[in-house]
């Protein structure tokens, strides 16, 4: 195994200091471990990364750090070559485990916000006495960028948040952590052949949050709520001066819908397979929003509302310059059946949708990486 820097790379370098988990305890175990003495708790990134250091170190795990591939080349005859740090290993099996999120994404319409403002991303942000004195913008409301917008309140700073268009689940339904019943009542097992609308597999990751004893619940208009002033989604930028499109209220209705989506789902499977279980708690921050129409301001000019940091939270993007072997399709992306390459002996893991919903997800990748392993293994 082979890992461009120390186990759980990513996690030191790309999530901010109070980064935890968005699935509890309960279902992020790894293979071979028994069941978390807290289940409904949420790992913070320290703690997830010092998980995944002990089980490498438990198990004898040969991770190799510090080794940065730059080629995967096909060999005559079959097998690969790997090239990472000058060294060239070769193998009858690749592996590619580096996931959709590896490098960090900065839109180009950055460039077109005044040099003075100060830009970041989920990948450069760390805490918020980073930032220069002065208002926030964040651009993006799923899950990172809605946890970044909280943890700049709760530092006291004044912040927008252009907001776009991705659903959000309640955290807690019926007394148990709503991903804990999504992943046993077959939602998280859905397949992409199975979705009415193909389009829904690059949809965002539903708005939600793990901070708090059992994570929590976070909607816009609850962020609203603590203070924070939302927008539509951001369409161009001069300058100082900002527009942004007339659409925040069709988000806002996006997380009620699937919201309310997710909470039947569970209550028809808990009929369907006839389990008893407590009704859900009070939940303000996922009371659906007045039935009035959100409006919002379409331009804003950074220096007149004290706005001296902008934080995109857009997504990453995938670099896989270093795999020189033909598994793209005309669209760039990896072509693949299952993580089955249409190259032998190529395998991939840890892609959105890859088999089920759940696959972009920490338990997701490990029933895939079972899968993957099973199939090397038969041969």
């Amino acid at each position: 195994m082979l890992e461009r820097g120390e186990i759980a790379n990513t996690w030191r370098t790309q999530r901010w200091d109070s980064f935890r988990l968005n699935t509890s305890n309960e279902i992020t175990q790894l293979p071979g471990d028994g069941p978390h003495p807290d289940p409904d708790a949420f790992m913070h990134r320290d703690e997830w990364i010092a998980t995944l250091e002990g089980y490498a170190k438990r198990h004898g795990l040969p991770v190799r750090t510090r080794m940065t591939v730059t080629a995967v080349r096909q060999r005559d005859g079959g097998g690969f070559e790997v090239t990472a740090n000058g060294e060239t290993i070769q193998t009858r099996h690749v592996v590619v485990a580096t996931g959709v999120a590896n490098t960090t994404r900065t839109p180009k319409i950055a460039g077109a916000i005044d040099r003075s403002i100060e830009i970041f991303t989920t990948a450069t942000y760390r805490r918020p006495s980073d930032l220069p004195p002065g208002a926030v913008l964040v651009v993006g409301s799923a899950q990172s960028g809605g946890q970044i917008a909280e943890d700049l309140i709760d530092a006291g700073r004044t912040v927008y948040i252009a907001t776009g268009r991705v659903g959000r689940a309640p955290r807690r339904v019926r007394g148990r952590d709503t991903f804990a019943w999504l992943c046993e009542s077959g939602w998280m097992t859905q397949r992409p052949e199975d979705l009415p609308d193909r389009s829904m597999i690059r949809a965002a990751q539903p708005l939600i949050s793990g901070i708090g004893r059992r994570g929590k619940t976070l909607s816009l208009q609850d962020v609203a709520r603590q203070g924070a002033t939302l927008l539509g989604h951001l369409e161009s930028a001069d300058g100082m001066r900002l527009r942004f499109a007339d659409d925040l209220d069709a988000h806002i209705r996006q997380g009620d819908q699937m919201s309310a989506a997710v909470r039947r789902h569970v209550d028809e499977y808990l009929i369907r397979a006839g389990i008893s279980a407590p009704p859900s708690d009070d939940d303000p921050a996922d009371d659906p929003a007045p039935a009035a129409r959100a409006v919002s301001p379409s331009e804003l000019d950074l220096r007149d509302r004290g706005i001296t940091s902008v934080i995109f939270s857009v997504g990453f993007e995938t670099d896989r310059s270093w795999l020189q072997v033909p598994a793209f399709g005309a669209d760039g992306d990896v072509v693949h059946d299952g993580g089955r390459s249409r190259v032998p002996g190529l395998w991939f893991v840890g892609l959105l949708w890859m088999r089920h919903r759940r696959s972009g997800i920490i338990p997701g990748a490990l029933h895939d990486s079972a899968h993957i392993a099973d199939q090397i293994a038969s041969g």
